[in-house]
């Protein structure tokens, strides 16, 4: 969608923006910001858009953004009871100053901070300790405010828990003629994944015909707008899936599939599992 640069508000007496029990959505478009943003998600579940990855996101997640990395959670339900809630720090790489990042002690840092342009997944033990010291970190003031979050890092920069969001290719465009288009195609393919989608019909709505439209995403996404679409789909599946209230065969449906033969080849592809084998290793969404 298109990327807008959103200003994060910081207080007089603070240089780090902490806010807990917030609701990720309440940006809910695609946007980017000067800061580093680490999420947890403390409830809630959807779809989550970092640069080119698209992954379904639930309570538990902890994920590290780097600075104008281009973002948004989309939840699965609208309903206000079933709100998502996060906690979220976001701080400029260099608000301590320049000659502290230059500080040879910290060159582990600023390469946490290089590896986070492709967004960062925590998981396991270092999730655990980093989301114990988000949680103290929004209610503690003044110095222990930097030694903590300086500590947490330490945890994500050793950890070997983590994994990469977006390609190792993937560079953020932030033209406005070219993301405009983009808003567009995002959002028809969301409102839409569940029918079938023409080619022609979306390449028309950027005013592109279907060949350039092709070469035009593939430009932009470093993937075919036919993969882009099956991301989507399979991840609605998997979210059905794991939470085992339909039949397999009404999922496939639900999630824009025409026929089983196609569901299970394009699901096993993308997952490395067949629906059935999804269903049992994520049964009750654990």
């Amino acid at each position: 969608m298109k990327p807008f640069l959103l200003k994060v508000d910081v207080s007089p007496e603070q240089s780090f923006r902490v806010r807990n029990k917030v609701n990720p959505l309440d940006y809910n478009q695609w946007h980017y910001h000067p800061e580093l943003e680490l999420t947890f998600i403390q409830k809630g579940s959807g779809i989550r858009f970092v640069g080119d990855n698209i992954e379904n996101f639930q309570a538990g997640d902890l994920i590290l953004l780097g600075e104008n990395l281009p973002h948004f959670w989309r939840s699965d339900e609208a309903q206000e009871e079933q709100a998502c809630e996060a906690l979220v720090v976001q701080f400029l790489a260099d608000f301590w100053g320049n000659s502290f990042m230059n500080l040879p002690e910290l060159a582990l840092l600023k390469d946490l901070f290089q590896k986070a342009k492709r967004g960062i997944r925590i998981r396991g033990e270092s999730q655990q300790e980093v989301s114990t010291l988000m949680q103290e970190l929004s209610t503690v003031a003044g110095l222990e405010r930097i030694l903590l979050l300086l500590r947490l890092l330490q945890v994500i920069a050793h950890s070997p828990e983590i994994t990469f969001l977006c390609s190792s290719g993937f560079h953020s465009s932030l033209s406005e003629a070219e993301t405009k288009r983009m808003s567009d195609i995002h959002t028809y393919t969301l409102a839409n994944f569940s029918s079938k989608i023409k080619l022609e019909e979306v390449a028309a709505l950027v005013h592109l015909t279907p060949n350039a439209f092709c070469r035009y995403f593939k430009t932009h996404a470093r993937k075919t707008f036919s993969q882009f679409l099956l991301e989507i789909r399979v991840g609605h599946a998997c979210k059905l899936l794991m939470e085992g209230k339909l039949p397999v065969g009404q999922i496939c449906l639900d999630s824009g599939f025409q026929n089983f033969s196609n569901f299970n080849r394009y699901f096993k592809a993308i997952t490395k599992l067949t629906p059935q084998e999804y269903q049992r290793l994520h049964k009750g969404g654990k």
